[in-house]
């Protein structure tokens, strides 16, 4: 069981509509932002197991390398949700918002 989470800086859509065009890849509604970077850069150092559950992944990143900037998603799992309030935090510290998967609320 894993819970998805998204973050971003400032969008043109309301979070759900964004968050679901994530899921399709479609990153159209969002801009690029250094506060995201420093974000996915935060998360990295923090959990380097992050890597494997972030988006976009380096692979990702080699076709749409502006998409760092853009966005996070984390799919995390049942152990790494003990991350979440840190992760919140780290968000609130760089102005992101962002959307639950699990709970279908902005964040």
């Amino acid at each position: 069981m894993s819970s998805d989470f998204a973050f971003w800086k400032r969008s043109a859509g309301d979070p759900e509509e964004v968050f679901d065009n994530l899921a399709e890849g479609d990153t159209g509604d969002l801009v690029v932002s250094p506060d995201v970077l420093r974000f996915r850069e935060e998360l990295l150092t923090r959990w380097p197991d992050v890597d494997d559950v972030l988006e976009p992944s380096r692979f990702d990143l080699e076709e749409e390398p502006d998409d760092a900037g853009k966005y996070v998603l984390l799919t995390l799992s049942v152990r790494q949700l003990d991350y979440l309030p840190e992760i919140l935090d780290m968000a609130k510290r760089n102005g992101l918002v962002g959307f639950s998967g699990v709970a279908g609320e902005p964040i």
